[in-house]
Protein backbone atom coordinates (compact mmCIF):
# COMPACT_ATOMS: atom_id res chain seq x y z
CA UNK A 1 0.00 0.00 0.00
CA UNK A 2 3.02 2.54 1.11
CA UNK A 3 4.44 1.48 -2.25
CA UNK A 4 1.25 2.45 -3.99
CA UNK A 5 1.17 5.88 -2.22
CA UNK A 6 4.35 6.85 -3.35
CA UNK A 7 3.83 5.93 -7.00
CA UNK A 8 0.93 8.27 -6.91
CA UNK A 9 2.81 10.91 -5.38
CA UNK A 10 5.59 10.86 -7.76
CA UNK A 11 3.02 11.41 -10.58
CA UNK A 12 0.90 13.95 -9.44
CA UNK A 13 4.23 15.92 -8.85
CA UNK A 14 5.46 14.98 -12.34
CA UNK A 15 1.80 16.05 -13.91
CA UNK A 16 1.75 19.42 -11.46
CA UNK A 17 5.41 20.09 -13.10
CA UNK A 18 4.16 19.70 -16.60
CA UNK A 19 1.02 21.55 -16.14
CA UNK A 20 2.74 24.35 -14.12
CA UNK A 21 5.79 24.63 -16.43
CA UNK A 22 3.42 25.16 -19.76
CA UNK A 23 1.39 27.58 -18.21
CA UNK A 24 4.61 29.85 -17.31
CA UNK A 25 5.83 29.35 -20.55
CA UNK A 26 7.68 33.04 -21.71
CA UNK A 27 6.16 35.02 -24.38
CA UNK A 28 9.85 34.60 -25.75
CA UNK A 29 8.31 30.97 -26.24
CA UNK A 30 5.61 31.85 -28.00
CA UNK A 31 2.83 31.81 -25.11
CA UNK A 32 2.65 34.60 -23.27
CA UNK A 33 -0.52 35.06 -21.00
CA UNK A 34 -0.72 38.52 -20.16
CA UNK A 35 -3.83 40.60 -19.80
CA UNK A 36 -1.85 44.28 -20.78
CA UNK A 37 0.15 45.00 -23.60
CA UNK A 38 2.59 48.01 -24.79
CA UNK A 39 1.78 49.55 -28.04
CA UNK A 40 2.58 52.67 -29.77
CA UNK A 41 0.76 56.52 -28.46
CA UNK A 42 -0.75 57.50 -31.53
CA UNK A 43 1.06 60.79 -31.90
CA UNK A 44 4.56 58.95 -31.26
CA UNK A 45 6.52 60.63 -34.26
CA UNK A 46 7.91 57.74 -36.74
CA UNK A 47 11.38 58.31 -36.09
CA UNK A 48 11.27 57.95 -32.02
CA UNK A 49 9.55 54.73 -33.21
CA UNK A 50 12.09 53.72 -35.42
CA UNK A 51 14.95 54.16 -33.53
CA UNK A 52 12.94 52.08 -30.74
CA UNK A 53 13.18 49.54 -32.75
CA UNK A 54 16.97 49.42 -33.39
CA UNK A 55 17.17 49.71 -29.99
CA UNK A 56 15.05 47.22 -29.02
CA UNK A 57 16.08 44.44 -31.48
CA UNK A 58 19.74 44.97 -30.11
CA UNK A 59 17.73 43.29 -27.01
CA UNK A 60 14.98 40.50 -28.25
CA UNK A 61 15.25 38.54 -31.30
CA UNK A 62 13.02 40.39 -34.06
CA UNK A 63 13.03 37.84 -36.13
CA UNK A 64 8.99 37.86 -35.97
CA UNK A 65 9.30 41.16 -37.55
CA UNK A 66 11.86 40.60 -40.41
CA UNK A 67 10.52 39.43 -44.45
CA UNK A 68 8.89 35.73 -43.39
CA UNK A 69 8.23 36.78 -40.57
CA UNK A 70 4.93 36.34 -38.47
CA UNK A 71 4.21 39.70 -37.95
CA UNK A 72 6.10 41.25 -40.57
CA UNK A 73 2.84 42.20 -42.33
CA UNK A 74 1.53 44.73 -42.63
CA UNK A 75 5.51 46.09 -42.59
CA UNK A 76 5.09 49.73 -40.77
CA UNK A 77 7.22 51.46 -38.35
CA UNK A 78 4.26 51.62 -36.08
CA UNK A 79 3.66 47.58 -36.50
CA UNK A 80 6.75 46.84 -35.90
CA UNK A 81 7.06 49.36 -32.86
CA UNK A 82 3.86 47.74 -31.13
CA UNK A 83 5.71 44.49 -31.29
CA UNK A 84 9.35 45.61 -29.84
CA UNK A 85 7.58 47.83 -26.95
CA UNK A 86 5.53 44.69 -26.23
CA UNK A 87 7.94 42.20 -26.31
CA UNK A 88 10.65 45.00 -24.12
CA UNK A 89 7.92 45.52 -21.80
CA UNK A 90 7.27 41.79 -20.93
CA UNK A 91 10.92 41.31 -20.29
CA UNK A 92 11.54 44.77 -18.65
CA UNK A 93 8.10 45.25 -17.25
CA UNK A 94 8.22 48.85 -18.31
CA UNK A 95 6.36 50.32 -20.98
CA UNK A 96 8.04 53.67 -22.65
CA UNK A 97 6.42 56.10 -21.29
CA UNK A 98 7.13 58.48 -24.59
CA UNK A 99 6.53 56.36 -27.19
CA UNK A 100 3.62 53.62 -25.79
CA UNK A 101 0.70 53.23 -24.02
CA UNK A 102 -0.71 50.43 -22.03
CA UNK A 103 -3.77 48.33 -24.02
CA UNK A 104 -5.89 45.54 -22.02
CA UNK A 105 -6.71 44.46 -25.68
CA UNK A 106 -4.51 41.76 -26.99
CA UNK A 107 -3.26 43.13 -30.05
CA UNK A 108 -2.27 40.13 -31.87
CA UNK A 109 -3.76 39.42 -35.71
CA UNK A 110 -3.35 36.49 -37.58
CA UNK A 111 -0.02 34.41 -36.95
CA UNK A 112 1.18 37.36 -34.93
CA UNK A 113 1.15 36.55 -31.26
CA UNK A 114 1.69 39.03 -28.96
Amino acid sequence: MDKINVVSLFLFCCLFCVVYGSETNSKLNGQKQATDWCISRPNAPQDKLQAFIEYGCGIVDCSVIQPGGPCYDPNTVVSHANYVLDLIYYIQDSCDPDLGMITTVDPSYGDCKY
